[in-house]
């Protein structure tokens, strides 16, 4: 009997410190859509994708363009089998430029991104730090999981407060 007790004592011990845990919930993909700075955000990275598209479709309009000469050439039996040898190969390697140049072009995009990105991001962590300190909050646990943040599960709104909008409200008046 005094097994089970100090069993269900021990078991029960995590629930205890978890009912003084303080936690609040967050939707920072609210937040961000809330900031009047993104949108300048968004136009900057649209303006900076569609110019690394047109240099990429620049190449790749070129590269097609010597495809099409080679094959016609080939068509006309005007290239001798060391000529042609030749001109293969550096289509190749063209081709294989062209998909390091679109792999640059995407890690260019994630940079930019995380360039322009990156000051609101540590604005959005330290409000939204100052105001879990307001609150006594311990944790604060992101609302939604479409990102593949974890997923996290409440069986009670007990203890949980969101505190998204506080957090939009005094990042906008700053």
């Amino acid at each position: 009997m005094r097994k089970i007790l100090l069993t269900l004592l021990l078991s029960s011990l995590p629930l205890f410190a978890a009912a003084q845990l303080q936690v609040g919930i967050m939707n920072p993909q609210q937040v961000l859509e809330a900031l009047p700075e993104m949108d300048q955000v968004r136009t900057d990275l649209e303006s900076f994708v569609e110019q690394r598209q047109q240099e990429f479709t620049t190449e790749y309009s070129s590269w097609i363009e010597s495809m099409t000469e080679f094959d016609e050439l080939v068509e006309q039996g005007i290239l001798s089998g060391s000529e042609r040898e030749e001109r293969e190969e550096e289509l190749r390697e063209r081709e294989q430029a062209l998909g390091t140049l679109e792999q640059q072009i995407r890690t260019r995009i994630q940079q930019r991104q995380s360039q322009l990105l990156s000051p609101i991001m540590d604005r959005v962590e330290t409000t939204m730090e100052e105001i879990a300190e307001q609150h006594g909050l311990d944790i604060v646990i992101n609302e939604l999981t479409s990102e593949g943040e974890p997923i996290v599960y409440f069986s009670s709104e007990e203890g949980v407060r969101n505190i998204t909008q506080e957090v939009i409200q005094q990042l906008v008046s700053n």
